[in-house]
């Protein structure tokens, strides 16, 4: 088997998009946080790469990860995996923030599945996928492993610090969540971030994020 990742930055907030895919099993792929008001680019990637969207993981909720979600269900059918919060909060523009964007206010679908009606854990395509709740950007968030990959959403950007002063962000509970990344350092792990560019887990400072 074998793992392919691609980066996709969204628009008009430079986000960071990723398709997940493994040629060797079939053409489904995983789209993580597409939030491009148009995603023009995510759906020339789809085309060139032969893909199929069947499954959307959303790190959190805020607008600049979830634009493109409501054309992924449109056209495909996608279904949207996250956190319970996480699907409560898509659902509200205030709290997706996407009413406090140029006033482009819209809400998304409840989730098809919630990370905690898995277990937190889920094989796709033979690849297992560990979710854990990630607060203190927001109380929606998760992180997820897949292969040695580490996707931190919001919750961890390289050599910037983690934003807690939005609605439900909370310094003290990204302690909590940071102390459960510390506990995977030395493992090998590949951060794919939110914004920006990823990184080696095992020798970053941690500490950045406050």
């Amino acid at each position: 088997m074998a793992l392919k990742i691609v980066r996709i930055v969204n628009k008009p907030v430079s986000s960071n998009c990723f398709l997940l895919y493994d040629r060797e099993i079939n053409n489904d792929c995983l789209v993580v946080d597409p939030g491009s008001e148009y995603p023009d680019e995510l759906e020339q990637q789809l085309k060139d790469l032969n893909l199929y969207p069947k499954y959307i993981l959303l790190t959190h909720e805020h607008f600049d990860h979830v634009w493109g979600c409501n054309y992924l269900i449109e056209k495909y059918r996608s279904k949207i995996i996250c956190s319970a919060v996480c699907s409560e909060a898509i659902q509200d523009a205030k709290r997706n923030h996407s009413l406090f964007y140029n006033q482009k206010a819209f809400q998304v679908s409840a989730a098809d599945i919630c990370v905690e009606d898995l277990g937190f854990s889920w094989n796709w395509n033979g690849w297992d996928i560990t979710f854990f709740i990630a607060e203190g950007h927001t109380n929606a968030g998760i992180c997820f492993e897949i292969g040695n990959g580490l996707f931190t959403g919001d919750t961890l950007l390289k050599d910037l610090r983690t934003v807690t002063k939005l609605f439900c962000g909370s310094k003290e509970k990204l302690v909590v969540t940071i102390n459960r990344i510390k506990g995977l350092q030395g493992k090998g792990f590949y951060v794919y971030p939110g914004h920006g560019d990823g990184f080696d887990l095992d020798n970053y400072d941690l500490n950045k994020a406050f």
